[in-house]
C-alpha cells in the first residue's frame, strides 16, 4: 500500500486533519501512547487520493482507541470533558424511540472504541442522503459512493462520530455537526441507531433515532 508522510498530509490538510500530535496534545499525553509507531509517521494513502480528498472538502483523521491511559470510549470522553456531550441526555429524555432514552445505559457508550487508523471523512452530509428514513440512506450512499468512485464509502460509528466532533473542535476549533445530524451503523438497545449532532455551548447532543425518523438534516457524513 502507498503512504504519505504525516508531514506532507498535513501540508495538504492544515486544520481539516486531525493527526497524532493532536490528539495527543487534547489528552495531554504523548503520540507515542496513542499507537503503532508506523501510523504515527505515514497516513495509509497515497498523495493523490488525498490530494482528491481534500479537493472534495474531506477530512483526514487519525483515530486511536484509547487516550494515553484508558479506553477512548463514549464514556470516557463524558469524564474527561465534562459538558461535551449535552447533560441531560446522561439523565434521561422522552425522544422518539421511548419515554426514557439515557446514553449511559447504551451499551456502546461504555464500550465501543475506535480502531486504531486513519480515515477520510465527509467534513458534511452527502447531500442525497439527507431527509431519508434508514434504509433509503442506505440505498443512497450506495448510489453516491458508486458515483463518486469510493468503493468502501460507509457510515461511521457511533464512537468515531463523538470522537472527530469532539476531538476536531478542542484541537482545531473546527465546529462539524454545528447544524446537521449524522446518522451512525451502531444500533441502540431497542433497534435503532446512534445519530449525533446540534454541537453547541452546551455539547453534542447524541441520541438513538428510529430507522423510520427522516428530516432534512439528517444524513451521513461517511468514511472511507
Amino acid at each position: 500500500m502507498s503512504t504519505t508522510s504525516v508531514a506532507e498530509a498535513r501540508a495538504l490538510f492544515g486544520d481539516a486533519m486531525l493527526a497524532p500530535e493532536d490528539v495527543a496534545r487534547v489528552f495531554g499525553t504523548t503520540a507515542e501512547r496513542l499507537g503503532d509507531r508506523s501510523l504515527l509517521a505515514h497516513v495509509p494513502y497515497d498523495l493523490p487520493t488525498l490530494r482528491a480528498a481534500h479537493a472534495r472538502g474531506h477530512l483526514l483523521v487519525f483515530r486511536t482507541p484509547n487516550d494515553g491511559a484508558a479506553p477512548l470510549t463514549v464514556m470516557r470522553f463524558v469524564e474527561r470533558f465534562p459538558g461535551a456531550i449535552q447533560a441531560k441526555l446522561l439523565k434521561g429524555v422522552g425522544y422518539l424511540l421511548k419515554d426514557e432514552w439515557t446514553l449511559d445505559q447504551e451499551p456502546f457508550a461504555a464500550h465501543d472504541r475506535c480502531r486504531l487508523a486513519w480515515r477520510l471523512v465527509h467534513r458534511e452530509s452527502i447531500a442525497e442522503t439527507r431527509n431519508l428514513s434508514y434504509a433509503l440512506q442506505d440505498a443512497a450512499l450506495a448510489r453516491y459512493a458508486e458515483s463518486a468512485g469510493l468503493a468502501d464509502a460507509r457510515r461511521r460509528s457511533g464512537v468515531a462520530m463523538v470522537y472527530d466532533t469532539l476531538l476536531f473542535a478542542r484541537a482545531h476549533g473546527v465546529k462539524l455537526l454545528e447544524h446537521a445530524w449524522d446518522w451512525s451503523d451502531t444500533p441502540t438497545a431497542d433497534g435503532g441507531f446512534v445519530t449525533a449532532g446540534e454541537l453547541s455551548a452546551d455539547g453534542l447532543r447524541v441520541l438513538g433515532y428510529s430507522r423510520a425518523v427522516r428530516f432534512g438534516t439528517l444524513g451521513i457524513c461517511a468514511e472511507y
